[in-house]
């Protein structure tokens, strides 16, 4: 009889939580017997969910948890105002009553083998995550597992309440080297249940999109790209000074943004206001950045903080080199890879590496050369998921 599994997450909107759980679900959907529950059922991502997965949904009050303010205002006023109070609530008392609460609301599942936790918990003053304690809380299983896709020492969510919560858990997968080793500084009592599963990806499917019609740059000028949420911690700001300062320095650059959130309309100001149009075009979101990436000089990445970025791993199967700023996973994503550049995590920093990788593109063409000649593959993460699920045998 197969391994019965339950996984717990938010929704399937566009994500790196959820693009890595479909990657995943798809590699071990024969293998055991599989069950998703989700908060909502929204999401871009419902067309790639594997066929054979068992989806379940969650109790209707948990949409809250599962569908943003935008969606809720649009579809449920009610179900909007429960949303409002409940955030503000979060940033008076702190989001771990809350939640634990909330997560009632869910009715008892199983039994199952295996409970497993998508989504790491927030800081306490974020009304958003409840898969940990919907895991802990409302399903019966004989083990349980957390992943953690979050620089947990930086995004602020190192608190005592999330220490003792992610102590309730049989063990903890961190998506990274980087990952674990900051959660483990975060919580170091918990050191001997965190072990680290890759990221999986779906790199036939990558490549097949970014040859989809790709776009072609004039090859006169450099081009960057950047794919990501356009939200504060990304630093997408600090990308844009440096692209000022190349274009004052006489370099033939072009900066390309992918990507929407609640910092495009702020970002796209600040590029009007240092003078950058004709040199800065935002896509917004798409259905196929890969398209984007493929011909692309360079992929940026200025983030305040990660943990371990799948675009990253996109980016290297399609043979694009990195310029990131120094977070959790760069030495063992791109330094270790040869895959591209690390800089201080600093304005300044970005602007210098930017400039010299530049005024160098005999370089770009040797990062780019070493990529072509790598072949990307799940192979490690299987290794490290099948080693996971043997130390959770009943």
């Amino acid at each position: 009889m197969k391994k019965r599994l339950i996984f717990v997450n938010n929704n399937l909107h566009s994500g790196g939580i959820q693009k890595s759980l479909l990657s995943l679900l798809s590699h071990i959907k024969d293998q055991y017997a599989v069950t998703l529950l989700l908060m909502s059922d929204t999401g871009e991502y419902k067309a790639q969910l594997s066929k054979g997965i068992q989806v379940l949904h969650c109790s209707p009050i948990l949409r809250i948890l599962g569908m943003s303010q935008k969606e809720l205002w649009r579809e449920n006023r009610l179900l909007f105002c429960i949303r409002s109070l409940f955030a503000a609530l979060c940033r008076i008392t702190g989001n771990s009553l809350l939640l634990r609460i909330l997560s009632h609301a869910q009715k008892r599942l199983g039994p199952y083998d295996v409970a497993i936790s998508c989504m790491h918990s927030e800081p306490p003053r974020v009304f958003y995550g409840g898969t940990n304690e919907i895991v802990l809380y409302r399903i019966r299983a004989a083990k349980k597992i957390a992943m953690v896709h979050a620089d947990v020492l930086h995004n602020g969510s190192c608190t005592a309440a999330t220490g003792k919560l992610y102590g309730q858990f049989d063990q903890i997968i961190a998506c990274s080297k980087g990952c674990r080793e900051q959660f483990v500084k975060a919580f170091p009592d918990l050191r001997d249940r965190v072990s680290v599963v890759s990221n999986f990806h779906r790199f036939h499917e990558i490549r097949a999109l970014a040859s989809q019609n790709p776009v072609a740059y004039p090859r006169d000028q450099i081009h960057v790209i950047t794919v990501a949420r356009l939200s504060k911690e990304k630093g997408i700001e600090r990308a844009l000074d440096a692209v000022r300062a190349c274009v004052d320095a006489g370099i033939p650059i072009q900066y390309h943004i992918v990507g929407d959130g609640a910092g495009r309309q702020a970002l796209q100001k600040r590029a009007a206001q240092l003078g950058l149009a004709g040199r800065v075009t935002f896509y917004g979101m798409q259905q196929n950045p890969y398209r984007f990436m493929k011909q692309a000089d360079l992929f940026l990445l200025p983030s305040y903080h990660e943990a371990a970025p799948l675009v990253f791993t996109e980016a290297k199967c399609l043979g694009v080199p990195i310029l990131a700023t120094r977070t959790a996973s760069v030495q063992e994503m791109i330094l270790d890879d040869r895959a591209g550049w690390v800089c201080e995590n600093t304005t300044a920093a970005i602007v210098h590496s930017l400039q010299e990788i530049c005024f160098h593109r005999e370089a770009l063409q040797e990062k780019r050369e070493g990529l072509s000649l790598k072949t990307y593959h799940n192979g490690e993460a299987i290794r490290q998921w099948n080693a996971v699920m043997k130390e959770q045998e009943i």
